[in-house]
């Protein structure tokens, strides 16, 4: 059985209400972790680097921000009515607003909430996290939304990503902080162009409704095989970059250790050729191995420095 946990929504929290559970399915929980975490991490990693000194809860707080405005977008994307439609082409009729569980309408008024409470947290606990929390919901919104719908736009969707997910959390959780420097920037440069890359992990899958209505993905456009030779470029300038402002000093010596994350990236490419699928998840495995690896990319500097 492929993906039970999302087909069948939540069992245990359909026995309190079933509306809930679709509600908690559209909120898409296993990738608004990864948000979170980025968040925690990044506010541990900037603490502790600064005079201030660790404050767990604190971090906790603008985890919280991340996965709040990332929900918000992923439930966005769910519901938009070419979005829909999409998923139904791509076998993804279990999701709450395909079957009909939740209406267009009140998928869009979630994930309005879901901005306005991630918004007001980030102005709650400073005013550079409100201002940058505004630009990431911008982001997020107009990757899926006309006009600008970047996703339709090849090689410019998964650079908007690649910003959305890897400069900006980094950036934006060091604005409350005494100046680093250019040490979040180019930190989150170094992500931006490996997520930029391995963004299309998810896409793999998804030809049929992606090709119908011109979403301008890497497998749409070159094919498999050149979305993976593209994909491995990405891999191999990020990990060059890194070790790069190593050698400049522009980072510490302690962040060559992310060239470990080198092999889940291989691992990745491995996955989507064979096309290994798992139970567990909505995708590939390539798919979970992104997120994984993108959450280590957060996770070993804050536990190194």
């Amino acid at each position: 059985m492929k993906y039970q946990g999302i087909k069948q929504g939540f069992p245990n929290l359909k026995r309190i209400s079933s509306k809930f559970s679709s509600y908690a399915s559209l909120c898409r929980p296993y990738t608004i972790l990864g948000a979170f975490l980025a968040g925690l991490f990044l506010d541990i990693l900037f603490s502790r680097l600064s005079v201030n000194g660790l404050h767990l809860f604190h971090s906790i707080l603008v985890g919280i921000t991340l996965a709040l405005l990332q929900s918000g977008g992923q439930i966005l994307n769910q519901s938009i009515q070419e979005e829909v439609e999409i998923d139904i082409l791509n076998g993804k009729t279990y999701r709450p607003v395909v079957n009909g569980s939740i209406s267009l309408l009140e998928g869009q008024i979630l994930s309005s909430l879901m901005f306005i409470g991630g918004v007001s947290l980030a102005f709650c606990l400073n005013f550079n996290y409100g201002i940058f929390s505004l630009l990431i919901a911008f982001f997020a919104i107009f990757y899926t939304v006309p006009p600008l719908r970047m996703k339709k736009r090849f090689l410019l969707n998964n650079l908007w990503q690649g910003i959305a997910r890897g400069l900006l959390p980094a950036v934006y959780v060091s604005s409350a902080y005494p100046s680093f420097g250019f040490l979040p920037v180019l930190f989150g440069v170094v992500i931006a162009i490996w997520v930029s890359g391995f963004q299309a992990s998810k896409d793999f899958n998804d030809l049929d409704g992606d090709s119908k209505f011109n979403i301008k993905t890497f497998p749409v456009v070159l094919g498999k095989e050149g979305a993976l030779k593209l994909m491995s470029v990405f891999g191999l300038i990020s990990f060059c970059v890194l070790n790069l402002f190593v050698a400049l000093k522009a980072f510490p010596t302690s962040f060559l250790l992310l060239n470990v994350l080198a092999v889940p990236t291989i691992l990745i490419l491995v996955g989507l050729k064979r096309n290994i699928r798992v139970g567990f998840a909505e995708n590939n495995i390539a798919w979970v191995g992104f997120y994984g690896t993108l959450g280590c990319f957060y996770m070993i500097p804050a536990l190194i420095i």
